[in-house]
């Protein structure tokens, strides 16, 4: 057998290892396998392919498709078809023209975190409020999240033990007190107790009440362009929100509007079951700052952050329907106060 060649060495430097030396016969054709085994050996040359030096690949018929190449366009048009499908399919808003065709001053009603399913939030005082609502013809209520308790062992599991009864119930008895109002709702907004059932099995509390009660689903939050009869009044309203201060409690407020709803006339966020209510006039134009507080009295977690009594109030705003005119209270009463001594009784 004649001498190996530098340019056979190099070839078999190159394809030593990679592929089966039995697929060799075009490439080193005057070579054996022995050969070209033994050739290896001398250059310390080893493969990966082991035992599969000398094994015969299977032959398929029909060909195996080839992975590499495959035409995706057909998988993509479906995935699009789907996200298009399914993102028109939601009820969700961002922003919203609400109309109220009156000529009487209006009231919207903050009703935040009421925890319906807590031990701590008392029901008799909280149906007392809704229907006191309800009472009035030109009161509008407006959701700003945790409608329920909603402790679920899937989230802050502990808190379950400072339940009334389970979140199923809960719903049920949210729905009973919330349905004396249906069709007047203005607006729902997911809080953070209501979305541990979103996590837990894609059940969309905030959607539901939407549907079932009436108003805009807002998801987490969005802008609410209210008019009232001639008037229009632009509401941002979230659940909560950064910049949160113990010193300043409607801080939150004007940096939502500060880096979110720059032409809000109204802003409100909840969670922090302190109310708080701030007319400032600034140099655009006047704007409301609220924090619609709680109907729930403090729990152990406020207890221990000494907490000793946040109110239980219902945050509301006057507005006007012949001029751009905001009045807001930090409790229900005091507003239906002053609606009496405008005339409005019913």
């Amino acid at each position: 057998m004649s001498k190996w060649t530098k340019e056979e060495d190099e070839i078999l430097v190159k394809n030593y290892g990679v592929t089966p030396i039995v697929e060799w016969t075009n490439t080193l054709p005057k070579r054996s396998i022995d050969a070209i085994m033994s050739r290896g050996a001398r250059l310390g040359l080893k493969s990966h392919l082991a035992g599969n030096q000398f094994r015969t690949r299977p032959r398929f018929e029909p060909a195996l498709p080839e992975i590499t190449g495959r035409d995706w366009t057909e998988l993509w048009e479906a995935a699009f078809a789907f996200q298009k499908a399914s993102t028109s399919l939601s009820t969700r808003r961002e922003a919203q023209d609400v109309y109220l065709d009156v000529n009487h001053p209006i009231g919207v009603v903050c009703v935040a975190d009421a925890h319906i399913g807590s031990i701590d939030t008392p029901l008799d005082y909280c149906k007392a409020r809704i229907e006191k609502i309800a009472q009035y013809s030109f009161l509008y209520p407006a959701d700003c999240g945790d409608k329920i308790d909603n402790y679920l062992p899937t989230s802050h599991a502990s808190g379950m033990f400072g339940e009334l009864f389970p979140p199923a119930m809960q719903k049920s008895v949210m729905e009973q007190l919330y349905e004396t109002l249906k069709g007047s709702w203005l607006w729902w907004i997911q809080g953070c107790h209501d979305d541990w059932s979103h996590q837990a099995d894609d059940f969309d509390l905030t959607e539901w009440c939407a549907k079932q009660l009436g108003g805009v689903n807002l998801g987490f939050g969005g802008l609410i362009r209210l008019h009232v009869g001639d008037e229009v009044y632009e509401i941002a309203v979230r659940h909560k929100y950064r910049y949160n201060s113990s010193y300043n409690y409607t801080h939150t407020c004007k940096q939502l509007v500060r880096f979110e709803e720059k032409t809000a006339d109204i802003a409100v966020v909840a969670h922090n079951h302190v109310t708080a209510v701030e007319y400032v006039a600034e140099s655009d134009k006047p704007r409301v700052y609220i924090r619609p507080g709680s109907i729930k009295k403090p729990d152990r977690y406020a207890r221990s952050m000494g907490y000793k009594d946040t109110g239980m109030d219902l945050a509301t705003v006057i507005l006007w329907p012949d001029k751009h005119q905001m009045m807001a209270f930090p409790d229900l009463d005091q507003a239906v106060e002053v609606f009496g001594r405008l005339g409005l009784t019913e």
